[in-house]
């Protein structure tokens, strides 16, 4: 009997001992599982941070070419609208009053020439600045006042010195002073309502 005992005993513990030994291969196999599954998610990380790198020096090149084109495109529209500028500034100082003298019309005509083509070259010239289609941005506000601005700058040396005589009998020292008080409220009007517009736009976005 006691001979059975100890075979059983011996059974068992044999059982046990491979029990162990089989658990211990599981836990050495899901270990194996686990290091290979990690090595996966490391290189895969890895192949990640690698693909980020390029894509982040990709994505710096690529902004500093963004960059230095909006700065060169900076450069060519300033010297495009310094062309402009210039050819409208021989318009007014030399075509207009040429085609004036040429065709033997009357000299009152030379503001009337001076304020459209100013008003029209003004208003491209400050829309192709501004890089929007629509006349939203205030072209026309600068336009007529840049235009009337010029028109008062020939108009008073020509009075002044009496190349313009327009008729009616009012004096020269009327015209100017009434021209002047005009500029005035235009500049004045220009300058303020920038601010009106703001602030109506900033009481619109509250409401």
């Amino acid at each position: 009997m006691a001979a059975e005992e100890e075979k059983q005993l011996e059974k068992t513990v044999d059982e046990l001992n491979q029990q162990r030994i089989d658990l211990e291969n599981e836990i050495n196999n899901l270990n194996l599982l686990k290091i290979e599954k990690l090595e996966s998610i490391n290189g895969e990380l890895e192949s990640k941070i690698e693909w980020m790198d390029k894509e982040r020096i990709k994505a710096t090149k690529e902004r500093d070419n963004l960059l230095r084109k909006v700065r060169h495109s900076k450069e060519k529209s300033w010297k495009s609208a310094l062309k402009m500028i210039g050819i409208l500034g021989v318009l007014d100082l030399v075509v207009i009053p040429a085609i004036i003298n040429l065709l033997a019309i009357p000299l009152q005509w030379i503001f009337v020439s001076l304020g459209l083509v100013t008003f029209l070259g003004v208003m491209l010239i400050v829309n192709y600045m501004s890089g929007t289609s629509p006349f939203n941005t205030g072209e026309i506000r600068k336009a007529i006042t840049v235009s009337l601005i010029t028109v008062y700058l020939a108009f008073v040396p020509l009075m002044a010195f009496g190349l313009v005589i327009f008729p009616g009998g009012n004096s020269a020292q009327t015209i100017v002073t009434n021209f002047t008080w005009l500029i005035g409220a235009v500049i004045v009007l220009y300058f303020a309502t920038r601010p009106l517009e703001e602030y109506i736009k900033t009481i619109g976005e509250k409401k």
